[in-house]
């Protein structure tokens, strides 16, 4: 799944959980992005799942699906949820529900999410969810290390040419410019980084074996 963000058409804090009433859409975000943005970041592994009526209607909508993990690494949110029990998400493909393939379902992923009403962490088609296994190792340490000290550094999709930053803070993404999709370089070995003049710009995550 590629890193993705998601926007709803129309207020999505309704009834008990925050049931999403509308379809959405997703554009790209850069690893760095969806990190800072989310509530949990979490490694771990689907285990089971159940239907999960949370909003306690009885014409059959408003249904969710609650997703039993076992947590193996939890990168952020540690005050928010210790312990990563469960993951929900719509039920209905249509609004943003994420579904992992058969392929996948005893994959280790890489889960973002959002925590809602009554301290549940929610993901959807758009969150940031990678099998652990296709990361790169600039990745993985942008995750233990990079990303959360750099969340004041802005990472902007470029879409076509010219592209001009809005400010000093911020890094210019140009993976889609260059290839089909935006999981490549600057997604995979990059993070937008402080300079110690009040600027970003992009670095290269050397790991230990590269160093």
């Amino acid at each position: 799944m590629s890193p993705q963000w998601c926007v709803f058409f129309s207020s999505v804090l309704v009834a008990l959980f925050g049931g999403l009433t509308e379809a959405c859409s997703c554009g790209p975000q850069h690893p760095q992005t969806a990190f800072c943005n989310s509530d949990v970041v979490i490694r771990g592994k689907i285990v089971g799942s159940e239907e999960a009526n949370l909003e306690n209607r009885t014409d059959g909508t408003g249904m969710w699906l609650r997703y039993e993990i076992k947590q193996t690494k939890m990168f952020k949110g540690f005050e928010s949820v210790p312990d990563v029990q469960y993951l929900y998400t719509p039920h209905d493909g249509g609004l943003c529900g994420f579904e992992p393939s058969d392929a996948t379902k005893q994959t280790e992923f890489l889960f973002s999410g959002m925590v809602t009403a009554g301290g549940r962490l929610t993901v959807t088609v758009c969150s940031f969810i990678q099998p652990w296994k296709k990361l790169s190792p600039a990745q993985r340490k942008g995750l233990m290390h990079t990303y959360k000290h750099n969340c004041d550094c802005r990472i902007t999709p470029c879409n076509s040419i010219p592209c001009e930053l809005s400010t000093e803070a911020e890094c210019l993404w140009t993976d889609g410019l260059f290839s089909r999709g935006w999981d490549h370089v600057q997604a995979r070995q990059y993070a937008c980084v402080h300079q110690g003049d009040g600027t970003c710009s992009w670095a290269v995550q050397k790991t230990a074996r590269q160093a």
